[in-house]
């Protein structure tokens, strides 16, 4: 290949450290056999001169006509710098088709490169384990203070401030690193927590409610993740059963992880759990996802993967149900495959006795 063109935004931060908030303006990083660029927008002119973005030229487009004639869009940087007749190593998962076609109009060649580039994330350096080690902290500390507060009458939006506050006031106190994405949700009651990716509600916590509290803050853009199913007050017969069934799972698919053993091993054993206790049917996703950049990344944790697992990769362990009627059922850690196991970073109370706030 002469030139690749990368347009995911965690690939392009992975491999130039520039961190882009991207919205409708393209932004892409080119590399060639001799350099890199990095096509931007005018309004993130100062943020690629940060320290963490390492490019060596930069190419910038603008919306003002009296910096335009340089260049008015993505494109046309991308013109200045690629020869006709190029052949292209792109993402096909990433690049737009309406960047496809005009670079298949210049007669260049276009190739799949995003399975490589997913490849070469998978096992993290010791700089990307400890920031996500240290986002497990934030995800542990904020979750706690969360905790502190349930009870009936609170909303599932009011449950949340108390511990991103809380998070907020101590990140204010000379912290290193830097934070973003304090994400996080918490669906409440029967109807809403069968939803495994539902936006918080203004909605009470009930007496006898399970609650799938979730949080995903991500250090120099790096997510680690927690999750936890707890209950308000005393739950129904039928609901205290599921979540020891998905607990039990959750246990099972752990003792588990190790290098050598295949992602479809550990879905299998989070499986044959929940199919002993009736609940196969309600297990709707895979049983983990890798964890990084990005809050839900390859490789995925699932049943017809024959992907072996290697030391310090990095997944999610989070087996779940969801049974109309009754309710949603998850607890989720986020897990750096060592050399004979596992380090859990977010290692936090599971057990019903522990979450259950009346």
């Amino acid at each position: 290949m002469d030139v690749c063109i990368l347009c995911s935004p965690e690939n392009m931060q992975y491999l130039s450290g520039f961190q882009a908030i991207t919205y409708s303006r393209p932004i892409m990083f080119v590399i060639d056999h001799e350099t890199t660029h990095l096509i931007i927008p005018a309004l993130e002119k100062a943020h690629a001169h940060l320290d963490s973005t390492s490019v060596e030229h930069l190419h910038v487009y603008y919306e003002h006509p009296e910096m335009a004639e340089g260049a008015a869009s993505a494109l046309e940087c991308l013109g200045q710098i690629l020869k006709p007749g190029s052949c292209l190593g792109v993402e096909y998962g990433s690049l737009s088709l309406k960047v496809a076609l005009a670079l298949k109009e210049k007669k260049m060649e276009l190739s799949d490169i995003g399975g490589l580039l997913v490849q070469m994330r998978y096992v993290k350096e010791e700089k990307e384990k400890e920031y996500i080690r240290e986002a497990g902290r934030l995800c542990c500390y904020a979750f706690e203070k969360s905790l502190e507060h349930a009870r009936p009458g609170i909303s599932e939006m009011e449950f949340e401030q108390y511990g991103t506050q809380a998070l907020y006031e101590m990140l204010g106190k000379d912290y290193p690193y830097a934070f973003s994405s304090p994400a996080c949700i918490t669906p409440s009651g029967p109807e809403r927590t069968v939803m495994p990716h539902v936006f918080s509600s203004t909605r009470k916590f009930e007496e006898g409610d399970m609650v799938i509290h979730v949080r995903k803050p991500a250090i120099n853009g790096y997510y680690a993740e927690l999750e936890r199913t707890f209950f308000v007050g005393r739950p129904k017969e039928e609901a205290r059963r599921a979540f020891e069934a998905m607990l039990e799972a959750q246990l099972s698919v752990l003792e588990k992880v190790r290098p050598g053993i295949t992602a479809a091993q550990l879905d299998k054993a989070g499986r044959d759990v929940l199919r002993k206790y009736g609940y196969e049917e309600y297990a709707i996703h895979r049983i983990g996802h890798g964890q990084g950049l990005g809050r839900h990344e390859e490789p995925y944790l699932i049943f017809n993967s024959d992907l072996e697992l290697q030391k310090d990769m990095v997944f999610t362990i989070e087996p779940g149900i969801y049974i109309e009627g009754v309710g949603g059922f998850r607890h989720s850690d986020t897990v750096i495959v060592t050399e004979n196991g596992y380090e859990n970073v977010t290692d936090f109370p599971k057990t019903f006795r522990e979450l259950n706030f009346g």
